[in-house]
């Protein structure tokens, strides 16, 4: 339940927050418990379990369609609620949770475009191996004539292969947390490590997770990124990101890499680390 004053609702365990087929007014965003989707085509198994960062309801409310899916608490369940009218309001006010919506849409896409691969492949694999079906065509090989002139020509003989060249020397740097000293090394087997604290919504998973160093919440989750070209590094701040990057002092523009070198101070929000050598 929930009044005026109190955006959140309540579910106890079982509770159906919505059918089926109902009108789409209003989307939810999870803070505690956890919530399966239901599909009466699927019968009792849930079509997905969402838990705390995780939002549902927003297809319908966007499109102004009737629910695809059905939404049942699997326990004690607190959800923001946000309507229709207020939605536009609320990604003005936080950006970040526009770009963390966009995200997660683009990931429900991308699982459903790779589980449309793998069917079609896996029907492409029925189809290969049942009975009668043709074996795939061998490459023609050439020509007597032709092998011959090949033997003969100096230009048939296959070229040199080519030198590997030689590995790039490495300066292995880190990063320490200034207030702590803790040194977090970089992954040098990356080109790009993003900088930030967990998303329960997208399930990413920063490279460098400032998160533990965060007791004010200042850090974005997808903050930044560090890059590496070769032996140069730079730092892009990520869009979407509140309270800045700043890189000896100075914030540096959204999207733009700033170059880096040893001894550099970089400071995400409030946590400040310095890029040191290994």
């Amino acid at each position: 339940m929930s009044n005026a004053r109190d955006p959140f609702v309540e579910f106890a365990a079982g509770a159906v927050v919505f059918t089926e087929g109902d009108s789409g007014i209003d989307m939810f965003i999870i803070e505690s418990g956890q919530v399966d989707i239901v599909r009466k085509t699927r019968g009792e198994e849930p079509v997905a379990t969402l838990g705390p960062g995780d939002f549902f309801g927003e297809m319908a409310m966007l499109e102004d369609q009737p629910r695809f899916a059905g939404a049942v608490a699997r326990s004690s369940v607190r959800a923001l609620r946000v309507e229709r009218a207020a939605f536009t309001d609320m990604l003005k006010q936080n950006v970040e949770i526009a770009v963390r919506i966009m995200r997660k849409l683009a990931a429900r896409q991308r699982r459903a475009e790779q589980r449309a691969q793998e069917a079609i492949s896996e029907l492409e694999r029925l189809k290969a191996g049942a009975p009668g079906a043709k074996p795939a065509r061998e490459p023609a090989k050439p020509a007597a004539a032709e092998m011959r002139q090949r033997e003969k020509s100096p230009e048939a003989a296959p070229p040199a292969a080519a030198a590997a060249p030689p590995p790039v020397s490495q300066q292995h740097l880190a990063l320490r947390h200034v207030a702590s000293g803790q040194i977090l090394l970089l992954d040098t087997g990356r080109d790009e490590l993003l900088v930030g604290r967990p998303d329960p919504v997208t399930g990413t998973q920063p490279e460098i997770n400032l998160g533990p160093f965060d007791a004010n919440r200042t850090l974005s989750r997808r903050h930044a990124k560090i890059l590496r070209q070769g032996v140069i590094y730079s730092v892009r701040e990520e869009v979407g990101t509140t309270n800045g990057t700043f890189v000896n002092g100075e914030r540096i523009k959204t999207g733009a890499a700033v170059p880096l070198k040893p001894r550099d101070r970089l400071r995400f929000g409030s946590i400040e680390v310095e890029l040191i050598p290994v």
